[in-house]
């Protein structure tokens, strides 16, 4: 069989290196793993477990775009994972620059990819269709002395998420200002392939620089049925993971949605729900998917410890 393959970006994530090790371990037939990155090798565990690593410019390098491009077409990679959020705004799976070169990227469409990379859009969106979502102000409903949860408008990874007083708040920067919601925090696993749906909770125990590191599981069929009201109005792809948080009113409200495999994804994967590998399964076009999404028990608790890796030395 030929090997599709396959370009991982953002190869310093640990969403990255989670699919690296699956593409080792169940589909080194099926692939040949390519990484990306823009820092140095010596710098990216998943480098070391790829066929080709290839470093690239910074994201916001004027030359990002043309380089990705030219790379691909000369490498002849058939599939492209983006792995944060600016990465699926630039290459959505119907750019015509992607399409012309037969490649197929795990990202939605560019409709869907422009309302969800602005989060007031988005919670506008759902708000307007009766999807609960944080209360959000203005900055002229602001209490000076009153704590509100901040947040860029697009970003990803809880980067320059922060709780300040209302008098703090500097409106200079493009923020969603919303009420502090009440704990549990949720993440929601989600794999959906044509009318086939798949579904794990996990509560966030323990977070780390916005990865959660220790996690319980169970199943929750309000928050099931929450997602298949969002898909109609933002279709999901084929692996998403969405957060929820409670208001006052002990409602489940939307947090954040993501278009994408998550970072704490392998934590899913060790309770015994595989949506990475169902991901992987479908993109080297094997109809095994089903195989990977076990059924996890209720309270099952999964926790993360790190991994020290001796890498080559420095370019």
């Amino acid at each position: 069989m030929t090997k599709k393959k396959i370009f991982i970006l953002a190869g310093g994530t640990a969403t990255a290196w989670h699919l690296c090790n699956l593409v080792k371990e169940r589909f080194a037939g099926r692939f040949e793993l390519c990484v990306g990155d823009s820092n140095d090798q010596s710098l990216v565990p998943a480098s070391t477990l790829s066929d080709n690593y290839f470093q690239l410019p910074p994201i916001n390098d004027p030359v990002y775009y043309s380089y990705m491009l030219n790379l691909m077409e000369k490498e002849k990679m058939n599939i492209v994972v983006p792995l944060i959020d600016f990465d699926l705004a630039i290459f959505p799976n119907d750019n015509p620059d992607v399409v012309k070169l037969n490649l197929l990227s795990t990202a939605p469409d560019a409709s869907i990819m422009e309302i969800c990379i602005s989060k007031s859009k988005l919670s506008k969106l759902f708000e307007n269709n009766g999807i609960p979502v944080p209360k959000q102000y203005e900055s002229s409903n602001i209490i000076p002395e009153k704590s509100y949860f901040v947040k860029p408008d697009t970003g990803f990874g809880s980067k320059g998420v922060r709780i300040v007083k209302g008098k703090d708040i500097d409106f200079s920067e493009k923020i969603i200002i919303q009420e502090i919601l009440q704990h549990p925090e949720i993440t929601v696993e989600v794999f959906k392939k044509d009318d086939f749906w798949a579904f794990v909770c996990r509560e966030r125990l323990e977070v780390k620089s916005g990865v959660c590191t220790k996690a319980r599981f169970f199943q929750d069929k309000g928050l099931e049925e929450i997602i298949h009201r969002m898909d109609a109005l933002v279709p999901l792809p084929l692996a998403s993971c969405i957060q929820f948080m409670k208001n006052e009113d002990q409602e489940w409200c939307l947090t954040d949605l993501n278009m994408r495999l998550g970072a704490g994804t392998a934590l899913s994967s060790a309770a015994g729900f595989g949506l990475a590998s169902a991901f992987l399964s479908v993109l080297s076009g094997n109809g095994d998917f089903k195989d990977y999404l076990g059924s996890v028990s209720n309270n099952q608790m999964v926790v993360r410890v790190y991994h020290e890796i001796k890498m080559p030395c420095m370019s």
